[in-house]
Order: C-alpha cells, then sequence, then structure tokens
C-alpha cells in the first residue's frame, strides 16, 4: 500500500503546466517503470478521477484533482477575503452575492450571502451545482480555462439547458466565451433560472489564476434596470478581492 502511494505521488508530480498531458511510454521513461507497471497506475488512478484518459494511452489531470483544489480553497484565505468583501458589498448595496467555484464541471456556490428583501431560490438549496453554461459564474470560469479543460466540462455534460433562455450552441457559447474574457465580466438573462438575472466578475489569486468568480443575482426587471449599477459594483468588490489575494492589478 504505502508503496503505491509513492509511486502516486511520483506520477504525480510530473504533471505541470508546462507538461499537462503524458503518454504512457513517456510516463515510464521518466520514471523509470515498466510500461505495464505505469498503466496500471495511471488506469487506477483514471478509475477514480484523479487522472483522466484524453486519447490513446495519455492521460491528463481528472476532475477529483479540481475538486478536490476547491475544498482546499474553501478553507484557506480565498474563503476569509471573499467573505469579507462579500459582507461589505451586501451591507452597501442589500443584493444577493455569492463565490461560486467549479466542481466536477459545474458551478457551486461556496458562499452565499442573500438579499434581505428577496431570497433567490433557485440558490437557496445548499450545494446543489448548475451547469456552467447556463450561469454567470460558470461563464466565466470557462472563459478563462484552457480550451482541453472547457472541452472535457462540454464532453462531460454538454449544453443541456436549464431554461428556455439557456445556451444551446457551441458556436454562441464560444463566441460569449471571447467576449467575457474582453470585457472582464459575463451576463445570464434568465438562463438557469426564469425571472432571475445575474453578472460574475473574476477572481484572481497571486499568481494571476483565476480561482473563483463573485456574483450578483437579482429579479430580472430590477437587474436589467440598474444592470450598469450593479455590474460596476460587482466588479469592484472581485478586484477587491483579488487584490487581497495578492494579485496586481493594473489599468490603462
Amino acid at each position: 500500500m504505502l508503496r503505491t502511494i509513492e509511486r502516486t505521488g511520483q506520477l504525480l508530480k510530473l504533471y505541470t503546466l508546462e507538461t499537462p498531458e503524458w503518454g504512457i511510454t513517456e510516463l515510464a521513461t521518466a520514471l523509470g517503470w515498466s510500461t505495464s507497471t505505469t498503466h496500471d497506475l495511471a488506469a487506477s488512478l483514471a478509475q477514480i478521477g484523479l487522472l483522466k484518459q484524453s486519447g490513446n494511452r495519455r492521460y491528463t489531470m481528472g476532475w477529483r484533482v479540481l475538486e478536490l483544489s476547491q475544498v482546499v480553497l474553501g478553507s484557506s484565505t480565498l474563503q476569509v477575503e471573499a467573505r469579507k468583501g462579500m459582507e461589505q458589498f451586501a451591507a452597501k448595496h442589500d443584493e444577493t452575492i455569492l463565490l461560486g467555484v467549479m466542481a466536477g464541471g459545474k458551478v457551486l456556490f461556496a458562499d452565499k450571502i442573500f438579499s434581505k428583501s428577496s431570497l433567490p431560490k433557485a440558490i437557496s438549496t445548499p450545494d446543489v451545482r448548475f451547469h456552467a453554461h447556463c450561469t454567470a459564474t460558470g461563464k466565466m470560469l470557462m472563459a478563462h480555462m484552457s480550451s482541453a479543460a472547457r472541452q472535457d466540462i462540454l464532453d462531460e455534460h454538454g449544453l443541456e439547458p436549464m431554461t428556455p433562455k439557456s445556451l444551446r450552441s457551441l458556436v454562441a457559447l464560444n463566441n460569449e466565451l471571447e467576449q467575457i474574457n474582453a470585457q472582464g465580466y459575463a451576463y445570464a438573462f434568465e438562463e438557469w433560472s426564469v425571472g432571475l438575472g445575474s453578472v460574475a466578475a473574476p477572481v484572481f489569486d497571486y499568481s494571476g489564476q483565476v480561482v473563483a468568480s463573485l456574483s450578483l443575482a437579482a429579479d430580472i426587471q430590477q437587474f436589467e434596470r440598474d444592470l450598469d449599477r450593479y455590474r460596476s459594483a460587482i466588479v469592484l468588490t472581485a478586484r477587491q478581492v483579488s487584490k487581497r489575494l495578492g494579485h496586481m492589478i493594473f489599468t490603462a
């Protein structure tokens, strides 16, 4: 058992931003193992989600790694600093604000502060996960993912709609994600719950990676009336949280 754990650690250490995908022969050579031993371990790790087979005897990191990273983030500085920003936002605006992360290819709202005047039923249940392409938060997080990670989500979950206004076209989704990257915020107009609008902005860590998203959710009529104010408020809050996490924000 200990030997297997040690080997698992050695194998996973090879995965970096520079080398996110490995073939069995490449792994075996780098580790000095036989190809059969390497294949058996990689296949076992794929079964529990730590690796994902991306092609013929090739493997990338699996979704379970991302889920575990979100557990760490949830008990770390991110949640502490995000909560401070969310409380300041709620005190000033009295609107629902959410901290969203990606877990298992879907959006999980790890923290929430609801408006005193209304309670969006769609997000009142704890630990419910939402299709990423239907939410402002999910679209924001997808926009900052690699194309491979984004494709993994689409392969696993597809474009199943949550409402009649949910995106159903891959072309439309890709166009919107490109626009989100350019403008720095994302919208969802009744795409995840009828009668609800939302706007999301990215939260960056010290390394410049997007680790979460803050979003505002409100009644669609009120949301559309105050769209510019809501967008400015959530973008400012996300920038403040990012700054607390060590992200250096440069503006032209």
